[in-house]
């Protein structure tokens, strides 16, 4: 069968993954002088989001999977019998790490093995969504090359959206990064008038999918938004994930989470539950609860 590996930024949670055996190639993530590898272990999440060092009192940034922590995770697998991989990573337009494992895939594949490289187009909950489409297809017994083809076009069809709490952040996070999309007038402004923006991720890049007046009707409106196209039918797929910059128990204290939950069940849809990669609550901010979904 084929092996699916992802990096950290795929939230799905963590018992779903060590269950399944996936590998997780891991971001590299500093607060201060310390740096250390997120592999999405519980503990170590918990740690970091209980102690609040995802807030703008503290110097902390993220960076991609690099090649040799790829090329690590990818020999093992291979010494130990797997001949057929594909390896999901975070959007390639906001990290290296899917280049990076691009060059891994090529430097070691050969006539035995077969690696191949998928660039999800996504992030963090959009990321956790094609992981779980991908093992639907390794359980049908899809070859790799087939994966990487099905995973692309159902990735053409997803939609990620996250509500964003703290505008300042984002507009700090995104000046360490040389992106001014977020300008002081409009951080101001937003503060001011206590408009808080959801965000969309698609295939063909991010937009703001609505402004909403209080946060809490901002992730009202995040599960509103997915609701729509449940209770219409126009799921792909009869799955949501659902992630949490910030202990996962607060996820059931968010404002139109349980109306959702309600509803999901009324359709039979899963939900997924996930504590939000260290890579979003870093770039995204304290707080930002995240969703995605495959539509018609």
């Amino acid at each position: 069968m084929v092996q699916l590996v992802v990096d950290s930024g795929c939230d799905l949670p963590d018992e779903f993954l060590r269950r399944y055996k996936i590998p997780v190639l891991p971001h590299s993530v500093s607060v201060g002088k310390d740096a250390f590898g997120d592999q999405r272990n519980p503990a170590q999440m918990n740690h970091f989001y209980s102690l609040n060092l995802v807030d703008r009192s503290h110097q902390v940034q993220s960076g991609p999977a690099g090649e040799d922590e790829i090329e690590e995770v990818l020999t093992k697998l291979m010494r130990n019998g797997h001949k057929d991989i594909v390896v999901q990573t975070i959007n390639g337009a906001n990290s290296p790490t899917f280049a990076n494992a691009q060059k891994v895939a090529g430097k070691l594949t050969n006539d035995e093995t077969q690696i191949n490289a998928v660039d999800s187009h996504t992030l963090f909950s959009g990321q956790g969504l094609l992981a779980l489409y991908t093992l639907s297809l390794i359980q049908k017994g899809l070859t790799g090359a087939q994966i990487k083809s099905r995973a692309e076009e159902f990735g053409r069809k997803m939609v990620g959206y996250a509500t964003i709490k703290d505008i300042y952040y984002l507009r700090e996070r995104g000046r360490q990064k040389n992106e001014k999309s977020v300008s002081w007038m409009k951080a101001f402004m937003a503060r001011t008038l206590n408009l808080h923006p959801i965000i969309s991720m698609t295939y063909q890049g991010s937009g703001v999918a609505d402004t909403v007046k209080t946060y809490d009707g901002c992730t009202r409106r995040l599960f509103e938004l997915a609701t729509e196209k449940m209770v219409a039918n126009e799921l792909l797929m009869p799955a949501v994930v659902v992630s949490i910059a910030g202990p996962l128990k607060d996820l059931e204290k968010v404002p139109g989470f349980k109306e959702f939950e309600k509803t999901a069940a009324e359709h039979k849809v899963k939900i997924y539950r996930s504590v939000m990669s260290l890579s979003g609550g870093i770039n995204l901010g304290p707080g930002t609860v995240a969703l995605a979904v495959a539509a018609k």
